[in-house]
C-alpha cells in the first residue's frame, strides 16, 4: 500500500513539474507566409511614422489588415526558470526511493519481501552479536534462526564456528550433517550424523535426515529403522514418515513405475504427493512444464539439492509421474 501512495504522488508531482515544460499551444493554425506577413508589418510600422496625408492613412489600414492576419498568433512568450516544480520532483523521487527501500526492496541477508525484513533485521542483530562476542550461546542463537529461515549458508557457517570452539555439541554436529545432506554430500553427512544420533538418540530430525541419507544411498533396511526411531521419540511429521516407511517396504519388493521411483528418491524432500518439504513444493511448480530443465535439476542438483543418480529407465518414468503432480 505504501508503495502505490508513493508512486501516485511520484507521478502527479511529475506531471506538475513537466507542465511548463509543454509550452502555451497556439490556439488557432498559424496564417499563411507568417514570416513574411511579419517582416511586412516591422517594415509598415516603421515607414508610418515619415508619412503623412493619404499615404499614411493607407499605411495604417495596411497594418490594421495585416495585424487582423495575424490575429489568432502570437510567439509564446519565454517564460522564466521556476526551480521550484523541479525541486518538488525530486524530492518526491527521493522520498519515494526511500520509501521502497524501506518497505520493499531487500536490505539484508535473508530479506525478499515486506514480511522478511524484521526477521532479517533480527537475524543481522544475531549475527553482528555472535561474531561480536564469540560465545557458544550466541553463536547457537544465530544457528538455530538462520536455520528457521533457511538461510542456511549463515547456518553453516554459525554452527562450524561452534565446532570450532565446542567439538561435542551435538546439536552443531547434527544440523552440520543436516546441512551437508542439503549441500548433496551424504557420505560427509552420514557421518555427522550417526555420531550426533549415537550421542543424542532423542533427537527426531535427526533420524529423519539420517533415513533420507540411507535412503538416497539405496539402503532401504537402514532407512526404515531410521524412519522408526523418528516415530519412537515423537517426531512431529508422523504421517509423513510413516508413508515413507511404507514407500521403502513396497520399494523392496521391486518396481520401476514412476510413483515408485519418486517415492524411493524424491519423497523424502519433496513430500509423498509433492506437497514440499525439506524441498520445495512440486504440485503446481512450473518448472514441471520443462522436462528437460527438471532432467538436468535431477541429474546435476542445484541449489540446496544434491545430484539424483538414476538410470535411463528410472528418470524416464520420473519424468513421466512428476508431469501428473
Amino acid at each position: 500500500m505504501a508503495t502505490v501512495i508513493f508512486l501516485v504522488l511520484f507521478l502527479a508531482v511529475l506531471l506538475l513539474a513537466l507542465r511548463p515544460v509543454w509550452g502555451p499551444k497556439e490556439p488557432f493554425p498559424e496564417p499563411p507566409r507568417r514570416e513574411e506577413l511579419l517582416r511586412e508589418l516591422e517594415v509598415l510600422k516603421e515607414e508610418v511614422q515619415n508619412l503623412e496625408g493619404e499615404e499614411k492613412k493607407l499605411a495604417l489600414a495596411r497594418v490594421v489588415e495585416l495585424e487582423r492576419a495575424l490575429e489568432g498568433w502570437r510567439p509564446p512568450e519565454p517564460r522564466p526558470f521556476n526551480p521550484w516544480p523541479v525541486a518538488l520532483a525530486l524530492g518526491v523521487v527521493v522520498l519515494l526511493g526511500v520509501g521502497l527501500w524501506r518497505y520493499t526492496l531487500p536490505r539484508l541477508p535473508g530479506e525478499t519481501t515486506v514480511t522478511a525484513r524484521a526477521e532479517a533485521r533480527e537475524l543481522k542483530a544475531l549475527q553482528d552479536k555472535a561474531k561480536r562476542t564469540g560465545e557458544v550461546a550466541d553463536l547457537l542463537a544465530w544457528g538455530r534462526r538462520a536455520y528457521e529461515l533457511q538461510a542456511f549458508d549463515q547456518a553453516a557457517e554459525a554452527y562450524l564456528e561452534v565446532l570450532k570452539k565446542e567439538p561435542t555439541n551435538v546439536e552443531a554436529v547434527r544440523r552440520v550433517g543436516i546441512l551437508l545432506f542439503m549441500g548433496g554430500r551424504l557420505e560427509e553427512a552420514q557421518m555427522f550424523l550417526e555420531i550426533a544420533q549415537h550421542a543424542d538418540p532423542k533427537a527426531a530430525e535427526g533420524w529423519l535426515f539420517l533415513g533420507n541419507i540411507y535412503f538416497q544411498r539405496g539402503q532401504a533396511k537402514e532407512a526404515i529403522a531410521a524412519w522408526e526411531k523418528y516415530l519412537e521419540v515423537g517426531g512431529e511429521a508422523r504421517e509423513r514418515v510413516e508413508g515413507l516407511i511404507a514407500m521403502a517396504r513396497a520399494q523392496a519388493q521391486g518396481g520401476t513405475d514412476g510413483k515408485t521411483v519418486y517415492q524411493a528418491r524424491c519423497a523424502a524432500c519433496h513430500g509423498l504427493t509433492g506437497e514440499g518439504g525439506v524441498g520445495p513444493r512440486l504440485q503446481g511448480n512450473p518448472v514441471l512444464k520443462s522436462p528437460e530443465a527438471v532432467r538436468e535439476i535431477v541429474l546435476r542438483g542445484r541449489g540446496t539439492m544434491p545430484a539424483i543418480p538414476l538410470s535411463e529407465e528410472e528418470l524416464k518414468v520420473l519424468l513421466e509421474f512428476l508431469g501428473t503432480l
